[in-house]
């Protein structure tokens, strides 16, 4: 069985990394905790229980879909729906950042 591999680059149509944006040169601390305020208050406020749980252990805790769907007891294709969907409710909030 092959592995789905999602990423926020291959999520986001303008191919805007946040990872490149805060490990460069440009970004300042200043703007880096601002980014990070958002996006903390954007997971608070956007995301259901299970989106931030998935995109937690996917993302920040490095784990296979597959180990999270065991863990949550649901299906690998509902990780996927997860990531997906939250995802795609934290790239609204890019205007703010």
């Amino acid at each position: 069985m092959k592995t789905k591999v999602l990423s926020l680059d291959s999520i986001n149509e303008d191919n805007f990394s946040l990872q490149y944006y805060l490990s460069s040169n440009a970004a300042s601390s200043r703007k880096t905790e601002h980014i990070k305020k958002v996006l903390s208050a954007a997971i608070r406020i956007e995301l259901t229980k299970r989106q931030c749980e998935c995109i937690e252990m996917y993302y920040i805790k490095k784990m296979k879909v597959c180990d999270i769907a065991k863990i949550l007891e649901i299906k690998p294709t509902t990780v996927y729906k997860h990531l997906k969907v939250g995802i795609k409710s934290l790239q609204k909030c890019r205007a703010y950042i």
